[in-house]
C-alpha cells in the first residue's frame, strides 16, 4: 500500500525518533474550505498539546532495544485544589524503525480528541480520527488515498457512532464528487458527479425500492452536489 497522507503530525524531535508527514495546513482547515462541503467542520490539530514545553516527557521501550518507541507527555494542571499530572499526547514507533506511526492528542480532562496513524509505515499517515469529547464516539475520519497528500475521503458519523455518509474525491480537486448516503449505518443510496462540474449526474438506489424504508433522501439527476450529511 503506498499512501500517504497530509495529516497534520505533531512530532516531537524533544522526544526521540525521526520526524514523518506534517501539515501542511489545509489539510487541518475546514472540508468546507477545501472540498465544498460547509456542513463538515474539522477542527484544527493543536500542536501544543504534543509539544514538549513544560511538560513531563515518559519514555518506554517495550522490544528492549534500548531505545524509546512509546512516548506521553503529560501538563501539570491544578483541579479542585490538586496538582495532577493530565496526559495531553501519546505518540507511539509500532515498528521499531526510528519513526513515529502513531499520534494521540487529549484535552485538559484526559478525553481522546485525535488519533492519527501510518498504516503501512511509509513514513506518512494515512488517516486521522476526530472523537467527541463527551461520549468518546468518533465522529469524523479523513482519509489520502492518492499520491498528492490530502485528503480524498470523508466518512462522517452520528452520535451513536454509525457510520452517516463517505464522501471521495475521485479527480483529486479537493471536492467530493461522490457520495454514499446512510441511515442508522445501513446505505441508503449513492451519488456521482461524473463530469466534476459540482451536479449530481447519477444515483444508484442501494435499498430496495419495494421497501417502505427503501426511499432515501435524494437529489435528482442535476441537482446542486449535495452537502455532507447527503
Amino acid at each position: 500500500m503506498r499512501k500517504s497522507f497530509v495529516v497534520g503530525l505533531l512530532m516531537l524531535t524533544a522526544c526521540g525518533g525521526s520526524q514523518k508527514g506534517q501539515l501542511s495546513g489545509d489539510g487541518a482547515g475546514e472540508i468546507g474550505e477545501s472540498s465544498g462541503d460547509g456542513d463538515l467542520r474539522i477542527p484544527k490539530v493543536d500542536t501544543t498539546l504534543c509539544d514538549a514545553s513544560g511538560k513531563q516527557v515518559a519514555q518506554f521501550d517495550l522490544n528492549r532495544d534500548n531505545k524509546p518507541d512509546v512516548w506521553k507527555l503529560f501538563k501539570t494542571t491544578e483541579q479542585k485544589g490538586t496538582t495532577i499530572q493530565v496526559l495531553t499526547c501519546k505518540q507511539a514507533d509500532l515498528d521499531h524503525d526510528g519513526r513515529k506511526d502513531y499520534v494521540a492528542q487529549y484535552d485538559d480532562s484526559g478525553a481522546l480528541l485525535i488519533e492519527e496513524q501510518d498504516f503501512d509505515f511509509d513514513g506518512k499517515f494515512d488517516a486521522r480520527y476526530h472523537y467527541d469529547r463527551k461520549t468518546g464516539n468518533r465522529y469524523l475520519v479523513e482519509r489520502e488515498t492518492g499520491f498528492d497528500n490530502k485528503p480524498d475521503i470523508w466518512e462522517k458519523y452520528d452520535k451513536e457512532g454509525r457510520l452517516q455518509s463517505v464522501r471521495r474525491d475521485r479527480n483529486a480537486d479537493g471536492k467530493p464528487d461522490y457520495w454514499e448516503q446512510y441511515t442508522a449505518g445501513v446505505l441508503d443510496a449513492i451519488l456521482y458527479d461524473d463530469d466534476y462540474d459540482g451536479k449530481v449526474d447519477r444515483q444508484d438506489d442501494a435499498r430496495p425500492k419495494a421497501s417502505p424504508q427503501a426511499e432515501p433522501s435524494s437529489a435528482p439527476v442535476g441537482a446542486p452536489a449535495p452537502s455532507a450529511g447527503g
